[in-house]
């Protein structure tokens, strides 16, 4: 029983996490058509910026919020460096995108290290209790307040997104940009506005992804790269472009380690040496999983029309 607990708790958080993350990426990949592979520094930036305003007497709340919007701009600024200088282009046959921002990602993390430092950063947890709770233990496995915080923050956070992209205005330009950029900006709709705004939010769900776990992990220059890596694989899994494919590829990559740390595979790794090999066996479930979909569970394939 402690073991099926252990997996759903170690699922739900930091399936929670990757599913935040992802969906930047899909945001982004949606408006685009290409990968933002800047993402996973701006979890690095988040969480360093995060420490610097805490070490300098800042609430941790109000340092949160302002990393949120701080983090929205870093996005915008992506967008502003490595991609808007390449003009219009088609990402299929230009991949100049890719090295962009690559580039930026690692200036980013660069300046990071000459300034706040290379050390790893502890942040405070974001809550101590939850209308006086103070934790649990289930079945042997700790249960915090923050990874009660994570797992309702990305719901609702999930469940916001798709309510703004179904029911109002910005959502629906959104949806339509990824559609069709050329035939959205026939109908009225700014679509470099729409790029910019997805780069923005894809920011601010990188710090709240990043602040959110940043308790568990503590803050390392390699740790958002890390964790952005796993969350384009959970985002490719689901289907590139796919809001919900994001989320589920997040959860089932969160309850994919759960497994192998918890009770490992049989007959080939123990569980006590799980987390040793959870990357290892992440990455064999979306190789096995896209030799069967190429285009993601809940991707669509793309038919082009000569």
């Amino acid at each position: 029983m402690s073991q099926l607990t252990g997996i759903v708790i170690y699922g739900l958080v930091v399936g929670s996490v990757l599913a935040l993350v992802a969906l930047g990426f899909s945001l982004v990949f949606s408006t685009t058509r290409i990968v933002n592979f800047a993402h996973g520094s701006m979890l690095t930036v988040a969480g360093y910026f995060t420490f610097a305003l805490v070490r300098a007497g800042m609430n941790i709340w109000l340092a949160f919020i302002a990393v949120v919007f701080l983090s929205a701009l870093v996005g915008i600024g992506v967008e502003l460096v490595a991609i808007r200088p390449l003009g219009k282009f088609d990402p299929a046959t230009n991949v100049g995108w890719i090295i962009t921002t690559f580039a930026v990602g690692l200036v980013a993390v660069e300046l990071i290290k000459i300034t706040i430092g290379a050390e790893p950063r502890a942040i405070p947890d974001l809550v101590s209790s939850i209308f006086g709770w103070h934790g649990s233990v289930i079945n042997n496995i700790a249960f915090q307040p923050n990874d009660a915080l994570i797992i309702i923050s990305a719901i609702v956070l999930m469940l916001a997104l798709e309510f703004v992209e179904r029911r109002t205005f910005v959502g629906r330009a959104i949806r339509a940009v990824a559609q069709d950029k050329q035939t959205a900006s026939l109908m009225g709709i700014n679509t470099q506005g729409i790029v910019t705004l997805t780069f923005a939010m894809a920011g601010a769900l990188a710090a709240i992804a990043a602040v959110l776990l940043a308790p568990r992990l503590s803050v390392k220059l390699d740790s958002g790269q890390l964790l952005g890596l796993q969350a384009f694989v959970a985002v490719v899994l689901g289907g590139l472009g796919s809001t919900r494919g994001a989320i589920l590829g997040g959860y089932a990559l969160g309850f994919t380690g759960g497994i192998v740390r918890t009770v490992g595979v049989p007959g080939l790794i123990a569980s006590s040496k799980g987390s040793q090999y959870e990357p290892l066996v992440v990455f064999a479930v979306f190789l096995l999983i896209l030799v069967v979909r190429p285009y993601g569970i809940l991707g669509k394939q793309q038919i082009e029309k000569v």
